[in-house]
């Protein structure tokens, strides 16, 4: 799904209606994510409204691309915030869309005044969250990767909320 139209990124407050559609074309790419978004969803155990937790969607005019979550992230004593569930769809990717999600996660955890952001990935994506700056995690429980928030390299990224509509 390539676009000329920019990408926009929103926070959301229920699913969109077209999340079926990306839930689909995730199963399709083997990934489950999105069909455990929606059971938790439904089932009221995650619903992106805990404490700096937020649930972004990245669209190309009224096309949804993507979506990505942030939660406290629960495998740790100290706060730290979590990547959850990113997924773009296959015909998206390479455009912009993940990096737009994973800025919008970046700039909540900032906002919410975590100290870092955590994320457990596929090796398939590792690179990708490379490329948006994170640091191979090692010696972090349930953690492939990790972003520092309070350091001066990532100083920039605080107060960045125009991509939260």
């Amino acid at each position: 799904m390539r676009t000329a139209q920019p990408i926009r990124v929103a926070l959301i407050r229920a699913l969109p209606p077209a999340f079926g559609e990306l839930a689909a074309d995730a199963l399709a790419d083997s990934q489950k994510m999105l069909e455990v978004l929606r059971e938790d969803w439904e089932s009221g155990t995650q619903r992106f409204d805990g404490p700096g937790a937020a649930l972004f969607a990245a669209y190309a005019g009224d096309a949804l691309l993507g979506l990505g979550g942030l939660t406290r992230d629960p495998y740790l004593q100290d706060s730290a915030g979590r990547v959850r569930r990113l997924y773009v769809r296959r015909a998206s990717r390479g455009h912009g869309a993940g990096r737009a999600l994973v800025e919008a996660i970046i700039a909540g955890a900032a906002e919410a005044g975590w100290p870092r952001v955590r994320v457990r990935a596929p090796a398939s994506a590792f690179r990708f969250y490379e490329r948006c700056g994170f640091l191979r995690a090692v010696g972090e429980r349930a953690a492939t990767h990790v972003l520092p928030l309070r350091d001066a390299l990532h100083e920039d990224v605080r107060g960045v909320t125009g991509l939260r509509a």
